[in-house]
């Protein structure tokens, strides 16, 4: 039997004051198209996850005022129950807003990185936060995860201890002290990031399941807040959303059916791309290699560019090897159906 990869752990700096970086990005995620220079178009689903029924509600209304007899009912509930539909699945709204929840935008970037570390001496700086029983081996091709596994093979292809939980101990490990883990609020917070006029279409895909997307090209716009963080945890922070020398970040995956391509689809390829930093009045300066950010101040523009540049390569100086770079998309398009 493998042994398991011990995780490093630590116990999580103070919640009660501010000591360290504070500020906020705003930031915009974008679906990939090719109009804008991107390597390809690419539709976006982020879903509710609730299943919509579609049936003929006059004929429901018809039939169950004629039943007379409770076979007679019973009858008109099977007759109904072959007619009843799978409506097209939603994207989410708020408050007819088109939006991709905070939430999941968290989930995406935590997840990210988490997956983008490897051991080092015995150890590695990550749990998996969703851990489930992960396979040590990949899956045969076709089968639930074979894409995922084959694309992050490197760091799940080992056994990890188990994920931090802050109820049943003092310590976590640096993805939960920044991210947040049970018992624990995060340093990183992510607001919703609400769509500009995105319009949404619905797709039929050959599996049979119906979606409404957002098309190539759809733009949201979100802030993600941070306090008490280090200039490389910022890095580090930038690095998860794909960035690493300029302000827009490279192609990553993200939401439903990302791993999956079908003749006319491709889903969930998107661009991060930071609009500017700000720091709060109360945050320590930023002075890295010659740039000064005062608190109070923001940041933007060629200025932006510079300063991603040095954040992310102050967080793969900290880390070193054990951070995997992971170009998902490249990886994902090698792959063979």
């Amino acid at each position: 039997m493998q042994s398991l990869v011990k995780v490093k752990r630590s116990q999580p700096r103070p919640r009660d004051r501010l000591d360290g970086l504070v500020g906020r990005l705003t930031v915009r995620l974008r679906s990939c198209s090719r109009a804008l220079g991107d390597p390809s178009d690419s539709y976006l689903h982020v879903g509710t996850g609730v299943l919509r029924l579609k049936v003929d509600e006059a004929r429901l209304k018809r039939l169950a005022e004629s039943a007379r007899t409770k076979s007679q009912l019973m009858k008109v509930v099977e007759d109904l129950g072959r007619e009843i539909q799978l409506d097209y699945a939603d994207f989410t709204t708020v408050r007819g807003l088109v939006v991709v929840p905070g939430a999941s935008v968290k989930g995406n970037v935590r997840a990210r990185l988490e997956l983008s570390f490897v051991p080092s001496s015995g150890y590695v700086r990550s749990c998996l936060i969703r851990a489930s029983e992960e396979p040590l081996e990949p899956p045969p091709s076709g089968q639930h995860g074979w894409r995922h596994f084959r694309i992050w093979s490197e760091s799940l292809g080992f056994a990890r201890e188990s994920a931090c939980d802050y109820t049943e101990g003092d310590e976590v490990c640096l993805l939960c002290d920044l991210f947040g883990t049970a018992g624990l609020e995060g340093l990183i917070a992510f607001a919703d990031f609400v769509g500009d006029q995105v319009r949404l279409t619905s797709v039929d895909l050959p599996t049979g399941e119906k979606l409404r997307v957002a098309p190539p090209g759809s733009a949201f716009s979100g802030t993600i807040t941070f306090t008490n963080l280090k200039a490389w945890e910022v890095g580090l922070l930038l690095y998860g959303m794909g960035l690493r020398s300029l302000r827009l970040g490279r192609p990553v995956l993200f939401g439903k059916v990302k791993y999956r391509r079908y003749p006319n689809y491709v889903f969930g390829v998107v661009r991060y791309e930071v609009e500017r930093l700000e720091l709060a009045p109360f945050s320590q300066m930023l002075e890295v290699e010659g740039l000064r950010i005062r608190p109070g101040s923001r940041v933007k523009g060629e200025d932006l560019d510079k300063l991603v540049r040095v954040l992310v390569g102050l967080a793969r100086d900290e880390l070193g090897k054990e951070l995997l770079d992971v170009d998902e998309v490249g990886r994902l398009e090698r792959l063979k159906a």
